[in-house]
């Protein structure tokens, strides 16, 4: 593996040292010290991709107080000790996502009134699924899946998700009351729509099955549901049986605090370059879009800024990338693709692309993301790597592993979206 150059090199440290700065375990205690929850017992639930550390901060600020404690966390990454913990699929959904919805389904369940503390993060909608009579696991994660690689935008997929749900769009809220609730949040969305998060399972949906028949049929996704989600959808649609609705009183007593966002990792990142003695700004607006979108918008950047000292351009959010049906054996997230954009977009300015998630995890790979700079698309070049047939077969990831680009997988306790940093000098 090459070492980055210099440019490159200075973002990825930008990038770490942003990530910690807005980590989760830190967020949570601070939250608890500010606004101490009731004196008695509280029971804790944990879910997310961030949900480790938050219930270890949790549970160190309540001591014996806490009750009940239930830890749900993404497959492969470490679990707290001393409480009951349930190790989860994500993006797809396992066998041990299932186990967790019907855990949480009970601990609501027998909650009995009494005060709870949930901690969300993101990723927690395929961590914990709970799929309505009728419909496996398979063919619910199937079901996703083609909406997801049909390129809907993080909103629509969680829509959808919220109505193929016992749980989700506001579920598990109803199901805790009448109990006094704090929802401690990290957000991975842009926006940071509460409703949105981990698929809303504790705030009421806005969302309707009027617009998940909208999302299936603006993304082309319905064709490839199974049968049994087809079925179900015609059905729930047609009946008008809807999640619960902003109004409804049961979610008096449930109180959200949004920890971190996308926004924030940006801020952080914008100052962290500005002590390394770069001109930095964070772009206020949320990363959406598609990769190509996002792409161009950096590389339009780099060659407005080029040239004019060091400068760099931190933005947080998350941008989407359609899978092609054709692609066969698809290896890469949606940080490693726009990089390698990017990287064409850039190619012989003194320039670098930065693009990972926050949680130390491009989708379903081995990296975090990617950083490449001006010299990465004739690198390729002159190694033989096509990079336009690694974004059209889905396979970013080995790509930015033969460059050298990859930033390799690991834990950041944290998750508040992906951070992209364009730089110049």
């Amino acid at each position: 593996m090459q070492v980055p150059r210099p440019l490159a090199s200075t973002c990825g440290d930008i990038y770490r040292t942003a990530v910690a700065q807005l980590g989760a375990a830190r967020r949570v205690a601070e939250a608890l010290a500010e606004e101490p929850l009731p004196a008695g017992p509280v029971r804790v639930l944990a879910l997310g991709k961030a949900a480790t550390p938050m219930i270890e901060a949790a549970l160190a600020v309540l001591g014996s107080r806490a009750s009940d404690p239930l830890c749900v966390h993404p497959e492969g990454t470490r679990a707290p000790a001393g409480v009951r913990t349930i190790a989860a699929g994500h993006p797809r959904p396992t066998r041990g996502s299932l186990e967790a919805g019907e855990a949480i389904a009970a601990w609501a369940d027998a909650n009995g009134g009494s005060a709870a503390l949930v901690l969300l993060s993101g990723g927690g909608s395929a961590l914990a699924v709970a799929p309505p009579a009728g419909i496996s696991l398979d063919d619910k994660a199937d079901a996703l899946a083609a909406v997801m690689r049909a390129g809907a935008t993080i909103q629509e997929l969680n829509a959808v998700r919220k109505h193929l749900s016992a749980l989700k769009g506001g579920r598990l809220g109803a199901r805790l009351a009448p109990a006094p609730v704090r929802v401690l949040v990290l957000s991975d969305v842009p926006g940071d729509d509460l409703s949105t998060i981990a698929s809303g399972p504790l705030v009421p949906d806005p969302t309707t099955w009027a617009d998940v028949e909208r999302i299936l049929a603006r993304t082309g996704a319905r064709a490839a549901l199974p049968a049994s989600v087809r079925a179900f959808v015609d059905e729930e649609s047609a009946a008008a049986r809807e999640t619960p609705k902003p109004g409804d009183p049961r979610f008096a007593a449930i109180a959200h605090r949004l920890l971190a966002g996308p926004g924030d990792l940006a801020r952080a990142a914008a100052e962290v370059a500005r002590g390394r003695g770069l001109d930095a700004e964070a772009d206020p607006a949320p990363l959406v879009g598609d990769v190509a979108e996002v792409a161009a918008r950096l590389g339009a950047w780099a060659r407005a800024n080029a040239g004019q000292g060091r400068r760099l351009l931190a933005l947080g959010g998350e941008p989407t990338i359609h899978v092609p049906p054709s692609a066969a054996n698809p290896d890469g997230g949606r940080a490693q693709a726009l990089a390698l954009l990017a990287a064409k977009e850039i190619a012989g300015l003194r320039a670098a692309v930065l693009a990972a998630g926050s949680d130390g995890r491009d989708g379903p790979t081995e990296h975090a993301g990617a950083v490449v700079d001006g010299e990465t698309a004739g690198q390729a070049a002159r190694a033989g790597i096509d990079l336009d047939a690694a974004l059209a077969e889905a396979r970013s990831g080995p790509a930015c592993a033969a460059l050298g680009a990859a930033i390799p997988r690991f834990e950041t306790g944290t998750h508040v979206c992906d951070l992209v940093m364009v730089a110049v000098e």
